[in-house]
């Protein structure tokens, strides 16, 4: 059995809590690890389910997550109620809202809205965390030779991150299977039998450092080796269709504009795309493919692409990024192409 405690909405959360009343919700109900952190004070003890209601309270539950959510509706006797969801929940869920009389509606779009844009007294956080990001670029690029052990490269960006004051970072919930590393950074493209680089398999390294509290990202791809025809066919698509996905984040344009760009630079390569936002101290769920979220200044996203090789593996490039009157502005400035090294 679940217990809740609550306690009143900080005024951080003020913005959000007059989407729900525009949007005719009673309350909030956050699952995800990012949404959860965003609602809850630094201090609190982890949740698995977070309540947020229109009238300011907070209320979170840890345990198995259909009991939680049920203590956290209990707790601030939401009922009758139509609760936005930020992501799709399981059908044990479902039956148990349904039996409390709430009505569950999808709200990705609006939490999603609300976590990518900042306060511009935010930004140079987001810029630093960032350029922290850079920093563990440099540190993996300084390194790289053709049998090094991967947690021995992790342990050169640990210690160039913390000497610049970096805290523990989080790890990349898409995509991380497979990944050799650290909390600040995860590795693939490694001899999974040896944990060492190869000159033939293209390396992938995701950095994900913190800083105060504020999430950095990039991501790039490096060969230690000149790189063969299907490789480098996929540097350059994926360094043309990411390019195409930076300049469709225009202000007034869909964010989903980007997606469609990428594609269509992409044509018929294996690719992908996502865009995350990154308060809350790290992603949050990829914007979703039919989202009508609209660019607009003074939101940070980070921007995720990979295009596949075929025998090869993939070319992985990542950004954060701040949307301004102008465009879509790069803040780590690692290089969006494939780097050959030889």
């Amino acid at each position: 059995m679940a217990t809740a405690a609550t306690h009143q909405a900080p005024a951080a959360l003020d913005r959000l809590r007059g989407q729900l009343d525009k949007a005719g919700l009673t309350a909030l109900l956050l699952t995800s690890p990012n949404g959860r952190r965003f609602a809850l004070p630094p201090d609190a003890a982890a949740a698995t389910a977070v309540l947020l209601t229109a009238d300011g309270t907070v209320a979170s539950a840890t345990g198995d997550l259909s009991a939680a959510t049920a203590a956290a509706l209990r707790a601030t006797g939401t009922g009758d109620g139509v609760v936005g969801t930020e992501a799709e929940l399981p059908p044990d869920i479902l039956r148990q809202a349904d039996g409390t009389g709430v009505r569950l509606r999808p709200a990705a779009d609006l939490v999603f809205a609300e976590l990518a844009c900042c306060e511009p007294a935010e930004l140079p956080a987001f810029a630093a965390a960032a350029a922290l990001a850079a920093v563990g670029y440099t540190a993996v690029m300084d390194h790289l030779r053709v049998g090094l052990d991967v947690r021995e490269l992790s342990g050169n960006v640990d210690r160039s991150v913390r000497r610049a004051g970096g805290l523990l970072g989080w790890y990349d919930p898409y995509g991380s299977g497979a990944a050799a590393g650290t909390d600040l950074v995860t590795v693939r493209g490694h001899d999974p039998a040896t944990a060492r680089l190869t000159a033939a398999t293209p390396l992938r390294y995701v950095l994900h450092p913190l800083l105060a509290g504020t999430a950095g990202y990039a991501a790039a791809t490096a060969v230690l080796s000149k790189a063969d025809g299907p490789l480098r066919t996929a540097g350059d698509v994926g360094a043309a269709a990411t390019a195409a996905l930076l300049a469709a984040l225009r202000p007034g344009a869909r964010l989903t504009d980007g997606y469609a760009a990428f594609d269509r630079e992409a044509g018929e390569h294996g690719a992908t795309c996502r865009l995350v936002a990154l308060r809350g101290g790290g992603a949050s769920l990829p914007l979703g493919p039919d989202s009508t979220v609209v660019a607009e200044p003074g939101m940070v996203l980070g921007v995720r692409t990979e295009v596949l090789a075929p025998g090869r593996g993939a070319v992985e490039l990542a950004e954060t990024v701040t949307v301004t009157a102008e465009g879509a502005e790069p803040q780590a400035s690692t290089p969006l192409r494939l780097v050959e090294l030889y």
